[in-house]
């Protein structure tokens, strides 16, 4: 019965698995595309795929002059998939990801080590801001725990740091993903944050099952 569904929904499960920061991991093959999901989430090249080829679309990302690109939560590569597959940027990434069998899965099933201009860290995104040295032309921040943005990735001190880890002339997108009230008060304050720093902000609304709004930050 279960290979009868999978085959008229076009829905096939490769793997299951968990971590312990993720409990429900799953890589599926849509069709002829595999995707990577949490329990309640997509996590790489499904609907998340498709909210930032959307967003890149509007903000006309292709025409923008970048050398440096920092992902902060890579999950399977899907945005850095767009971005130089789709979209042909030949930027250095470099690319945080907290957790290790995400990577392995990723490792596993999407060929994440096929990219040669990708450097990718093992690490949790606040800490990794915390620390951080260098500086980029964009900074994208897709960090979820299944639905939801850690609070550590919310705060003042982080959206500082985002701040000043840009270059001049530089760009942050912060993915919100809004599924309630309480999501979308969540949003808006994470945006007066950003409206507190010198510089452009403003939010795009990207409809794909849900609503994201993402956070244009421009120094």
């Amino acid at each position: 019965m279960n290979s009868f569904l999978a085959k008229i929904s076009g829905r096939q499960i490769i793997e299951m698995s968990r971590s312990e920061i993720n409990p429900s991991l799953e890589v599926i093959k849509m069709g002829e595309k595999l995707v990577l999901n949490s329990s309640n989430a997509n996590y790489s090249f499904g609907g998340l795929h498709r909210v930032f080829q959307k967003v890149f679309k509007k903000i006309h990302l292709s025409d923008r002059n970048m050398e440096d690109v920092l992902i902060l939560g890579f999950g399977a590569g899907s945005i850095l998939a767009i971005m130089q597959e789709e979209l042909g940027l030949r930027c250095h990434f470099t690319a945080v990801e907290i957790d290790p069998e995400v990577i392995r899965l990723g490792r596993a099933y999407f060929d994440i080590d096929r990219y040669d201009r990708l450097q990718l860290i093992e690490a949790d995104a606040a800490t990794f801001m915390k620390e951080n040295k260098g500086s980029f032309d964009l900074i994208i921040v897709d960090v979820y725990i299944d639905f939801e943005v850690p609070e550590s990735c919310e705060t003042t001190n982080f959206v500082n740091d985002l701040q000043r880890g840009l270059n001049p002339g530089g760009m942050v997108l912060f993915n919100k993903l809004v599924y309630n009230y309480h999501a979308k008060q969540s949003a808006r304050e994470l945006m007066n944050k950003f409206n507190m720093l010198d510089g452009d902000a403003r939010m795009i609304k990207v409809k794909e099952n849900v609503v994201n709004r993402i956070i244009v930050y421009e120094t």
